[in-house]
C-alpha cells in the first residue's frame, strides 16, 4: 500500500511529483514491502494526467521491483493525447519522457460510460418505487 507522506511509519519517500490540480508530495511505502525482483500491480481509484501513477512506478523501481501494469477505477482518456490546442496534460508524453510508457495502464470505468446518456426502455412507466 503507498500513501502520500507522512501518513505512514517506518516508510520510504518517491520525489514530489505534478498532477492535474498542482504539485503533490511524493508518495510513501513501507519498508520491505517492495523487494528486488518483486513484480508489482499498482492499482489506483483514478488516472487522469498520471501524476500518481508515475510516481509510484517511480518508488516500485527505485525499491528494485518492476511494474508490470497499472490498473484504474476510473480512467480519464481525455489526457492520454489531447490535442495542442486543448491545452490540457499530455499523459502518454508525460510517460514516456519520465521512461514509463511501456508500463499498461488500463480503467475498468472511462468518462465515454460515466457520461453515456441512459434511454428508457419503451413503455416504461416509472412507479415511484426503487427496484
Amino acid at each position: 500500500m503507498m500513501r502520500k507522506k507522512g501518513k505512514m511509519p517506518n516508510s520510504i519517500s518517491s520525489d514530489d511529483y505534478k498532477c492535474e490540480y498542482g504539485n503533490r508530495q511524493g508518495l510513501t511505502v513501507q519498508r520491505n514491502s517492495v523487494k528486488k525482483g518483486d513484480r508489482v500491480l499498482i492499482i489506483d481509484d483514478l488516472v487522469a494526467t498520471g501524476g500518481t501513477l508515475s510516481s509510484a512506478i517511480s518508488l516500485v523501481r527505485m525499491l528494485g521491483g518492476a511494474v508490470v501494469e497499472c490498473a484504474c477505477v476510473v480512467e480519464l482518456k481525455l489526457f492520454i493525447d489531447p490535442s495542442e490546442e486543448s491545452k490540457l496534460p499530455n499523459r502518454t508524453k508525460m510517460l514516456q519522457d519520465l521512461g514509463h510508457g511501456e508500463v499498461p495502464i488500463w480503467g475498468l470505468i472511462s468518462e465515454d460510460i460515466l457520461t453515456e446518456e441512459a434511454t428508457l426502455p419503451e413503455g416504461y412507466v416509472d412507479d415511484g418505487e426503487e427496484h
